[in-house]
């Protein structure tokens, strides 16, 4: 146990990628096993074998395309139309655009780029303070691991073998009360502000914007509606959407030889992505075989810690961790050790999910490796900890929305009901 796990450590301190530590790791171990050549040849093909995988991609290359052929103005523009002239409509404008760049993307990193590239500088420019237009862009951007649909859940779907529809319903609950709350402390900032509201625009304008962002806004209500109508699976909605980006990208003039580079980045991000899930099939199989999990969990229950009191540790641990690693790798190492325990609690896997996921958003605006502050800080040039500045009010704010759902247990029973 001993040599692989210090593999495991040696590799991430030395700046290995964690695809190659966590694989390193499970060879490390195969080889003080002597164990068969075919054992990592099988180990690998599972990891990668589940049918539920094909969603990965798929939502990303949507994302991709969306995010690289106007989609994101469009939309932006439509938003903005319909509340500029209410003073501080920019900062909900803002909230607003993520959340429905959140519906389309499913990353975090993506949605605060993707909007933040447009929305920063006319934030500045209409007299909003630049630490607050990035704090706020940075930390509206982690709702796209929340909202559906959210690659890392359905990542954890499965891992934790829990149903990918439920946790995406969870996640737009939890998601619109999320929304509801950033947008209320954004609106209460920019009053207070003194940025003056910009002129109203005519209804011939919001009639075009709306022209312009309707096949946009067509894609989550077609994307979601049809999961939660139960047309066709998550599965099957992430090769609509990456279908439906598609066709709405020709219909913007995009050729079909523009569409190739964006084909080419979104094959990397997914292999990208690939490559963790099976280098933590490998890294699993190894804590499996130590017993690591069970050990851990006779050793917790021993403790007679409540199930709140287990929360709040765990809460901790994904604080800590998220410092360092980003939510994928989070959910690949700590779930298969963490899943007894959840069951021997008896803790709903959906509502845990959330709890890890709001946890994960609190990370990303985290240093010292939250990535939306890089993000935001390269396309904004604005210094890192002044971005971290800025995002103060809303890592208050999800906090105590964190808080909120560990300590009231009603919070939990609804969730079994979903």
């Amino acid at each position: 146990m001993f040599s692989f796990l210090t593999t495991f450590a040696v590799g991430l301190a030395s700046g290995m990628p964690i695809a190659f530590a966590l694989g390193l790791c499970g060879l490390v171990y195969l080889l003080v096993q002597d164990a068969m050549p075919a054992t990592l040849a099988s180990q690998l093909f599972s990891a990668l074998s589940t049918p539920s995988l094909l969603a990965i991609p798929f939502f990303i290359l949507a994302a991709e395309v969306m995010s690289r052929t106007g989609a994101t103005n469009r939309l932006i523009h439509f938003i903005d139309v319909l509340i500029r002239h209410t003073r501080g409509g920019l900062p909900v404008v803002a909230v607003f655009a993520t959340v429905m760049f959140s519906s389309i993307s499913g990353s975090s990193v993506a949605t605060a780029a993707a909007v933040g590239t447009i929305l920063i500088p006319e934030m500045v420019k209409r007299g909003y303070d630049r630490t607050f237009s990035v704090g706020l862009i940075a930390s509206a951007g982690g709702l796209g691991i929340l909202l559906p649909p959210s690659v890392p859940l359905v990542i954890y779907g499965i891992v934790t073998e829990t149903s990918i529809a439920r946790l995406f319903t969870a996640g737009a609950i939890v998601g619109i009360i999320l929304t509801a709350l950033l947008t209320v402390v954004a609106y209460g900032y920019s009053r207070a502000s003194g940025v003056p509201p910009q002129p109203k625009a005519s209804s011939r304008e919001r009639l075009a914007a709306f022209k312009s962002a309707f096949g946009v806004l067509m894609s989550p209500v077609i994307v979601l509606g049809g999961i939660y109508s139960g047309y066709f699976t998550p599965m099957e909605a992430a090769a609509i959407s990456s279908v439906y980006a598609i066709f709405l990208a020709l219909c913007y003039g995009v050729s079909v030889k523009g569409l190739l580079p964006i084909l080419t980045s979104s094959a990397k991000m997914s292999s990208i992505i690939m490559m963790i899930l099976a280098g933590a099939q490998l890294f699993g199989y190894a804590i499996t075989s130590e017993r690591i999990p069970h050990v851990l969990f006779d050793g917790i229950m021993a403790m007679n810690l409540s199930s709140t009191e287990f929360l709040v540790g765990v809460m901790l641990l994904f604080f800590l961790i998220g410092m360092a690693l980003e939510v994928i790798s989070v959910i690949l190492i700590t779930m298969p050790i963490l899943m007894p325990m959840i069951m021997g609690f008896d803790i709903d896997p959906v509502f845990f999910g959330m709890l890890l996921i709001l946890n994960m958003e609190i990370a990303v605006i985290t240093p010292p490796i939250g990535l939306n502050l890089f993000a935001i800080s390269a396309i904004s040039k604005v210094p890192v900890m002044r971005v971290f500045k800025g995002c103060l009010p809303f890592v208050l704010l999800l906090f105590l929305m964190l808080v909120f759902m560990t300590f009231v247990p009603q919070v939990q029973d609804m969730f079994r009901l979903l």
